[in-house]
């Protein structure tokens, strides 16, 4: 299964994502911010399945939580 990512430039961006798009039905997972988007290493993203990608950008917009990269394609070991 395909996974994509959607990065926060906070913790607080992070977790209300998380809540906000479990209340919609998409699984989410936290998850520390891969070394190849952020060399500092430092804050969170949201993984779920790349089929809910685009669903879930439209509603964080509409939240109007404030994301840095959307859509990612990653690789989760």
């Amino acid at each position: 299964m395909a996974q994509s990512i959607i990065t926060f430039p906070s913790v607080y961006h992070a977790f209300r994502a998380k809540k906000i798009l479990t209340d919609h039905g998409i699984g989410v997972e936290l998850i520390p911010i891969p070394r190849e988007l952020s060399a500092s290493c430092e804050g969170l993203a949201a993984c779920m399945d790349e089929t809910y990608t685009l669903q879930a950008v439209e509603i964080l917009e509409t939240k109007q939580v404030v994301m840095l990269q959307k859509g990612i394609k990653c690789r989760i070991d």
